[in-house]
C-alpha cells in the first residue's frame, strides 16, 4: 500500500467518521475500523434496521478526504483574500 493510500485510509476515515453523523444530522454513519466485511446491499453502502445509512471504510475514507481538501483549499482561500 502507497502512502497516499495510507493518508486516505487513516486520515480521510477518521475525518468522515466524525463529520458525516453532524454534517447528516445522524442519518448516516460510517462502519467500525475493525468491523468484519458484512453483505452490502450496494457496493459502498447499506442501510440498518432503522433506515440509517451504514458507509463503507473505503467509502468513508475518500469522503473524508475530500472533506479535508475542501477544507484546506477554503482556509488557502481565506488566507489569500485577508492578505491581499
Amino acid at each position: 500500500m502507497s502512502a497516499f493510500g495510507i493518508l486516505v485510509d487513516l486520515i480521510g476515515y477518521s475525518v468522515a467518521r466524525a463529520s458525516l453523523p453532524v454534517l447528516s444530522f445522524g442519518w448516516i454513519y460510517v462502519e467500525p475500523f475493525s468491523a468484519t466485511p458484512q453483505p452490502l446491499q450496494w457496493p459502498w453502502y447499506r442501510s440498518d434496521a432503522n433506515g440509517r445509512v451504514e458507509l463503507r471504510q473505503g467509502a468513508a475514507g475518500w469522503i473524508g478526504f475530500g472533506i479535508c481538501i475542501l477544507v484546506l483549499l477554503a482556509t488557502a482561500l481565506g488566507i489569500h483574500t485577508a492578505f491581499r
